[in-house]
């Protein structure tokens, strides 16, 4: 619409309203094509936040696989020159070793070339964990973070200083790496371990990080316990099938919140039963102060 003194009505909003609006366009192409309006709509669409999402084809066929590799290295050298990717997802890849060097360019793209706020790379059903880089692991700008089949192996310090939630899925850990990571992560506020094994002590003694989530924790040797010291969180949660875990009510002092839906993984059968009510037990006494907990109809039924 043209305004009285011969302009656009559109184009003469402030650059922030504009942003905002290309922001709600569905499509992110869609965006870049509005830079050919006018001169002043040239560059607009190099501040709009976008996120860019890929999820590989439910196919073994190598050649699906590469092709979708060669997609997204495309789209990714499309979009290097926008000033803000907020989110960047990439999953439902069967990693294997071979596919390191385009992984790695995705890391760079995220962490060093549009730096995103949340990145996931969520691969799946891998007999090889994808080795996460080391220049990865200094960035300012993840908020959040989701890794599933990657190994973490930092051999200097870490730098996530503003991330704020951390997941990590079907990943052999150790105690050094985890202190690494935790160290690096000053903000920290969640922190979530899917299907991880390998960790024997895990602690956490940030005041910030108030909500941890473990989801079947196991261990090859069933005779270690994985010792949680974490004085500071509000809210924790036990899911699924798990090894031994071990609370103390002075380690999680300020603990308000207890979910416990999980059942117990021992390979000795004739006393399994007896097992899985000592460890129950010594579980319900580590949150016993508690004000709210919930409890999995198995707990349940195996205190009753």
């Amino acid at each position: 619409m043209a305004a009285a003194g011969g302009g656009n009505q559109l184009s003469d909003l402030p650059e922030p309203i504009l942003i905002h609006i290309l922001s709600k366009l569905w499509d992110e192409k869609q965006v870049v094509r509005t830079s050919i309006l006018s001169t002043r709509w040239r560059f607009l669409w190099m501040s709009v936040p976008l996120s860019l999402g890929f999820t590989f084809p439910n196919s073994e066929n190598q050649n699906d696989i590469l092709a979708y590799l060669a997609l997204i290295n495309r789209e990714l050298y499309y979009w290097k020159s926008c000033e803000k990717i907020k989110r960047l997802f990439v999953s439902s890849l069967r990693y294997d070793k071979i596919y390191a060097k385009d992984v790695d360019l995705w890391v760079h793209f995220a962490t060093k070339v549009t730096n995103v706020e949340v990145f996931t790379l969520d691969f799946y059903s891998s007999q090889q964990n994808y080795e996460f880089p080391q220049f990865g692991y200094k960035n300012s700008s993840l908020r959040e973070l989701v890794l599933s089949y990657c190994q973490l192996n930092p051999c200097g310090s870490v730098n996530w200083s503003n991330l704020v939630s951390l997941s990590i899925g079907n990943a052999e850990l150790t105690d050094g790496a985890t202190e690494k990571v935790l160290s690096g992560c000053p903000n920290l506020e969640c922190l979530e371990l899917r299907k991880v094994s390998g960790i024997q002590r895990l602690e956490i003694r940030s005041v910030k990080l108030r909500e941890l989530t473990i989801e079947e924790y196991y261990d090859k040797n069933h005779d270690i316990w994985l010792e949680i010291i974490a004085p500071h969180i509000k809210h924790l949660e036990i899911i699924g099938m798990c090894s031994k875990i071990l609370i103390e009510q002075t380690n999680v002092a300020s603990l308000v919140y207890a979910i416990l839906r999980l059942n117990f993984d021992f390979e000795d059968e004739e006393s399994n039963l007896e097992k899985e009510l000592s460890c129950l037990k010594e579980l319900l006494h580590g949150v016993a102060h508690v004000e709210n907990l919930e409890l999995s109809t198995w707990c349940i039924e195996c205190l009753s």
